[in-house]
This record gives C-alpha cells, sequence and structure tokens, in this order.
C-alpha cells in the first residue's frame, strides 16, 4: 500500500477500518438462486400495473416522505394505528434507523448467536457493545435479559437456522427487560401457526417488530421494509430516518402488493409445499437439521459442506456457506421452484457428501 492510500486510509475512523463489513450471498444471473432467501416467485399482477401506471410527473417529483398511503394500507392489513408504522428502504434501512436513535458509543446490545449477521455490523458502526449469548441446545433462547442491554434483537424465525421462539417467551423477556425488544420477523409469513408480535404492540411498548416485502411478497428488488411500534417512538424514529428514504415506484409497489392478500396466501403455501420437499430430501441423506418455520433450512452436512457449496456452485447452483466456526458444517439452502429444488437434488445427488 502506497504512502497517500495509507494516509487516505488513516482518515477513517479506526473501529470501521477494524471492522468486517456485511458480505451479502452471492449474486449470479441465470444462476439457480438457492442462497440469499428470495421468493422464487414473483410479486402479485397488480405490482406490474402499478409500475406501469407511474407517469412523468410521479418520477419527477420527490416521494411522499412519509409514506402516507402505504402506512395507512399497512395499518388495515395488519390491524393497527398508522401511527405506529414506519417504512424503510427495507428492513435494514429500519435496524439502522433503530441503532442511530437508540445507541451511544458504550452502550450495550444483545442477540443470540449465530444469528443475521447484519445486527453485528451495525453495532459497530454505532460504537456499541456487542453481546453474543449463544443458542442453548435445540437453538432455544438464552438468557438475553440478563445482559443489561440497552437494545436485545431476535429474528424470529431466526435466521440461519428458521427455528421460531414462541410468543409467550418473547412476551416474557420483553416485560423483563429495561431496554428494547426489537422482533425481527421477516421470514414470519413462513410460519405454520400464528405466531408475530403484532398483537402485542399495545401491551408492550419496549417492543419493535420488524417486517419485510422483500420475501413473501417477492419485492426483494424494491428494498421495502415496515417498523412497528409504540407511535412516541415511531415519532422519534421519523426524525432519524434520510427525508425521502423509499422512492415512489417502491410505495406504489407496495401498496399493489398488500392490496392482493390472494395472491399473497398462495405464494406462501407454495413456499411452504417446497420447504417440506426440502425437507423429505434431507432426512433421506440423515442430515441434520433444525425445525425450520422459515422458507429455507440449515441441513448439517459435516466437513464437506464447503467443498459441497464450491461443487455446486460450478454447476450454477447457489446455496449459502457460512465459513464461520458455529456453522462451516452447515449449508442453509432456499426453498425454490420444483424446478429450481430438482436441478438442486439432482446435483447433490451427484457431488454431495
Amino acid at each position: 500500500m502506497s504512502d497517500a492510500v495509507a494516509q487516505l486510509r488513516a482518515r477513517v475512523r479506526p473501529d470501521i477500518r477494524a471492522m468486517r463489513g456485511y458480505v451479502p450471498g452471492e449474486q449470479r444471473n441465470r444462476a439457480v438462486k438457492l442462497n440469499t432467501n428470495e421468493s422464487p416467485w414473483g410479486p402479485a399482477p397488480g405490482v406490474h400495473r402499478a409500475l406501469a401506471e407511474l407517469d412523468a410527473d410521479a418520477l419527477r417529483q420527490y416521494p411522499d416522505p412519509a409514506c402516507t398511503a402505504l402506512r395507512a394500507a399497512a395499518g388495515r392489513r395488519y390491524g393497527l394505528d398508522p401511527a405506529s408504522i414506519l417504512v424503510g428502504n427495507g428492513s435494514d434501512d429500519c435496524l439502522t434507523i433503530i441503532y442511530r436513535s437508540l445507541l451511544r458509543p458504550g452502550d450495550r446490545v444483545a442477540v443470540p448467536h449465530p444469528t443475521y449477521g447484519l445486527y453485528d455490523q451495525l453495532a459497530a458502526i454505532q460504537g456499541a457493545d456487542l453481546v453474543h449469548l449463544p443458542w442453548a441446545n435445540g437453538w432455544a433462547l438464552p438468557d438475553l435479559s440478563a445482559t443489561d442491554a440497552r437494545l436485545v434483537l431476535l429474528a424470529n424465525p431466526n435466521n440461519p437456522s428458521g427455528t421460531v421462539v414462541p410468543r409467550a417467551q418473547l412476551c416474557a423477556l420483553a416485560r423483563s427487560l429495561d431496554g428494547i425488544l426489537v422482533v425481527d420477523e421477516a421470514y414470519i409469513d413462513f410460519a405454520d401457526e400464528p405466531a408475530g408480535m403484532l398483537p402485542l404492540l399495545a401491551e408492550l411498548p419496549n417492543l419493535i417488530v420488524l417486517r419485510t416485502f422483500s420475501k413473501s411478497f417477492g419485492l426483494a428488488a424494491a428494498r421495502l421494509g415496515l417498523l412497528f411500534a409504540h407511535p412516541a417512538l415511531v415519532c422519534e424514529f421519523a426524525k432519524v430516518k434520510d427525508s425521502y428514504n423509499v422512492g415512489v415506484a417502491p410505495q406504489a409497489m407496495g401498496l399493489a402488493a398488500l392490496a392482493d392478500p390472494e395472491h399473497h396466501a398462495a405464494t406462501v403455501e407454495r413456499i411452504r409445499t417446497g420447504r417440506r420437499e426440502l425437507e423429505r430430501f434431507c432426512a433421506e441423506r440423515a442430515w441434520e437439521l433444525p425445525p425450520t418455520q422459515a422458507n429455507f433450512v440449515l441441513c448439517r452436512l459435516g466437513a464437506q459442506a464447503g467443498a459441497t457449496m464450491r461443487a455446486l456452485r460450478e454447476r450454477d447452483i447457489l446455496v449459502r456457506w457460512f465459513d464461520t466456526p458455529e456453522l462451516r458444517s452447515y449449508l442453509r439452502i432456499s426453498v425454490g421452484t420444483p424446478e429450481q429444488q430438482a436441478a438442486l437434488f439432482a446435483a447433490l445427488a451427484d457431488c454431495g457428501p
């Protein structure tokens, strides 16, 4: 590295230089993509019509900064006051807003581990102290209340295991905390039994719930997420978000997606069917996997997991392998279409352990 480049990098905060950035799943055109938990089916037909109907004037002007129509539609869909809803540029944007609003340098953040890796990066950026508590046997919830954390985050269903913590346990956790509990429900629509925390918002003022349009609604490219919380918190969060954080096209797409619950329900059921097929395939090969309620499975292949991921990649089939001590023996595989899963099964029969 030249002296000039070293001097330039030295202007960046030392903690940022030292941190490891979040690594998203690989994107590759024409591959069988089973590595990033996107929906294998497209969004509701009305989404395409909404995009086609956008006129030049709508594109010329800034979008509604408060996402008023989308918040109203989400309120009707979930039976909540729109004042308790904030719209983000994906639920990752909602997470960033939460971190920026609530955490000062040195504040403590607690998460069960392993889980969604972005929680760690956001804590590092904010200068917060991160506490990892390992999942107990069988992916059971550790005692997060004992950490004295200002912010506790929990993905439910968890990523990468797909496991669900029962609603009663989450209620007890929220009541035991002095801080805020964030329940990230990106995959909750795929759960076989209702397990979401939205009905508990009125009872638990220190609860924040996140949802996304990236999974069950088939709108990962739109970058659209929802934050649900007490209106007093939402009012403060609105001060922190970027002025126009959600574009006019994503807002229109979200409205159209919410307006077609039948398409959404049908997509969810197709994904549940595909998940059962994946589980059967893994069971036939005696691969251990947690009881998933998401749109993916986490299967334990042992020492050959990384080599299997690379062999599949050579066949243009992408699955996720995490090169970490806790997950090195696992592959996370997203539910695909029947054709995609047939290609996966055939490839694994040839190159799998």
